[in-house]
């Protein structure tokens, strides 16, 4: 079976298209959120069954402009556990 110039148009774009998609792929992710005593209460209340929104509030108790602040490149946003993954024991 002999491939014509446009299979192989059609499979260069498929190529280039995961490609593509590939590279979205490679983006780190933020630090995972430590075990500690000052991230006890989120682990605690996800294990009871809270869900994400109310968990990232209490992230917001800690994390705001005059407690601990956030690094000055860090995205506006309050939904922590997005790019912050939890330690799974």
């Amino acid at each position: 079976m002999k491939l014509s110039g446009r299979d192989w148009i059609s499979i260069v774009g498929v190529l280039v298209l995961v490609g593509l998609l590939g590279l979205g792929t490679g983006k780190g992710k933020g630090k995972a959120i430590p075990l500690d005593d000052r991230h006890r209460s989120s682990y605690l209340a996800l294990k009871d069954g809270r869900s994400r929104a109310q968990v990232e509030l209490i992230c917001v108790t800690c994390h705001n402009n005059t407690s601990l602040p956030l690094p000055e490149k860090h995205p506006p946003k309050e939904q922590c556990l997005v790019c912050h993954d939890l330690v799974r024991l």
